[in-house]
């Protein structure tokens, strides 16, 4: 065992230690560190937690330097602190920031809270595994919660990402219109008792749901800008036109708090896709916020792939590459969209090359 894991083990029942035992490990790693890309060009890999730590060093070789890492779950365990900081003392000692990520909507989360605030669109389409946009107590757990354990397990973070894409619903995103569940058709109503069904009685609910939820979120980010000043807060897909992506957009202005836009819009179409996402978070006065660009492997071959990242790069303030387990397991164990049509060296090779100057 390194003096780095010794340190990192004598650990592990105190997430709130795990800072000291990063430090006092990367005192070991100095002479092996490399130094960081230019921190106006982000060349981000996206990849799990549960994913090993040496699959940094690959992605250093090949020129990355912020490893954006989806957590799973909807809580940051012991098992989860002592990950995160093994992933941050390799990554410093590599020249590569490590971003921790999670998704808002997580169905276990939702235990305890209400049956009727749910997300439920059109002429009342429930989706029982996805909590109402309105719903504050949620977005306080789902977000401040969150945000609180990883910084319990290492207070030097200076980003994190959020996605609020619905896994487990029928919709990906809030894409169907303003939420009918009970609560919100009651409160936008004033309380009457009015059929959900009734168009006309709610044709004024989009707007008023999404100011309710600017307001909502404005104080929820400034809260959070109180606790974790000066961190960045970044989001997928936070050019999407749908009402809480509007709102959450508008309200990380409005808050103060730091953001970037993971945009996966391009994750098929590559660079073309930006001058539109640009476009809307201009429009949304975020005229300074960075934009990355998302490629998807499994949309782009090696032949293809280095021009489309350089492509990215001109066009945006980096890249953020769905490596995940396409580069990680072997060819026979991948399945669905982690599949990809050329062997896996060809990838590395092209990722080398699009990331190099």
């Amino acid at each position: 065992m390194s003096n780095q894991e010794r340190i990192i083990a004598g650990h592990r029942s105190h997430p709130r230690l795990i800072v000291a035992a990063a430090v006092a490990a990367l005192s070991c790693l100095v002479g092996a560190a490399t130094p960081c890309r230019a921190a106006d060009e982000v060349r981000a890999a996206y990849f799990y937690h549960h994913m090993d730590v040496a699959h940094l060093d690959r992605l250093a070789a090949t020129g990355f330097n912020r490893a954006v890492i989806h957590w799973n779950g909807d809580s940051l365990d012991e098992k989860g602190a002592v990950e995160l900081a093994a992933f941050r003392v390799r990554g410093s000692a590599l020249g590569i920031e490590i971003v921790p990520q999670w998704a808002v909507q997580q169905p276990t989360r939702l235990v305890g809270r209400p049956l009727s605030r749910r997300y439920t669109w059109g002429d009342g389409t429930v989706e029982p595994e996805v909590a109402c946009p309105l719903d504050s107590v949620y977005w306080r757990t789902a977000v401040l919660g969150r945000a609180g354990e990883f910084f319990a397990a290492d207070s030097t973070l200076e980003r994190l990402a959020i996605d609020l894409e619905l896994y487990w619903g029928s919709r990906h995103h809030f894409v169907d219109g303003a939420c009918r569940c009970p609560f919100c058709v009651a409160e936008y109503l004033g309380g009457a008792d009015v059929p959900i069904r009734d168009p006309r009685k709610l044709s004024g609910l989009m707007g008023w749901q999404e100011s309710a939820l600017d307001r909502m979120l404005t104080s929820l980010l400034e809260e959070f800008a109180r606790v974790h000043p000066g961190v960045e807060l970044g989001v997928f897909d936070l050019d999407l036109d749908s009402f809480v992506h509007r709102a959450l957009a508008r309200a990380l202005r409005r808050s103060g708090v730091r953001t970037a836009d993971y945009c996966e819009r391009s994750y098929s179409t590559g660079a073309s896709a930006l001058a539109a996402a640009r476009t809307r978070l201009d429009g949304l006065g975020l005229t300074t916020t960075p934009l990355l660009g998302g490629l998807w492997l499994k949309r782009f071959p090696p032949s293809r792939l280095p021009q489309a990242m350089k492509d990215v790069l001109q066009r945006a303030d980096g890249h953020f590459i769905f490596t995940t387990y396409s580069l990680w397991l072997e060819p026979a164990q991948l399945k669905n969209d982690y599949v990809v049509e050329s062997p896996q060296a060809d990838y590395w090779d092209a990722l080398t090359q699009g990331n190099s100057p």
